[in-house]
């Protein structure tokens, strides 16, 4: 049985960092969209927003929220699918992990599977929720 393109994105979410895991569901050129298409003041604290291609992106993408924060809470509240296009909001509660501080933050996703193959992921979050949190400073 083929999984419909929201199962293939929920799967893809279950091992984010486990690079033959994300091979497997994406496509060789995949784009990953992480918070911004292209901000570089953005990326100079958080390397691995902006727009990046390949499924190591995504693999260096969660290997750096996982550095940063802790995820205390991930929780999917909506799936909106239509044809090949995937849409998916929730919240998260992140911890810094050199701050400690605490945030929850109501994300979007937008994604494109392509013959049961993820092509496209775009990520939003409260970034400046978020940035708040890395650092004991910010």
């Amino acid at each position: 049985m083929t999984n419909s393109p929201a199962q293939v994105i929920q799967t893809l979410l279950t091992k984010p960092t486990d690079p033959t895991h994300v091979r497997s569901l994406t496509t060789p050129d995949v784009t990953y969209v992480s918070l911004s298409e292209n901000n570089p003041e953005l990326k100079r604290y958080l390397p691995w927003t902006g727009t990046n291609k390949g499924p190591d992106s995504i693999v260096k993408t969660f290997e750096g929220i996982g550095r940063t924060w802790e995820t205390k809470a991930f929780e999917v509240r909506e799936v909106i699918e239509q044809g090949e296009t995937v849409a998916m909001f929730g919240s998260f509660t992140y911890r810094g992990r050199k701050s400690g501080k605490e945030i929850t933050s109501p994300f979007s996703l937008l994604a494109h599977v392509k013959e049961g193959k993820v092509s496209y992921i775009q990520f939003l979050e409260d970034t400046f929720g978020t940035s708040g949190t890395v650092s004991p400073t910010a």
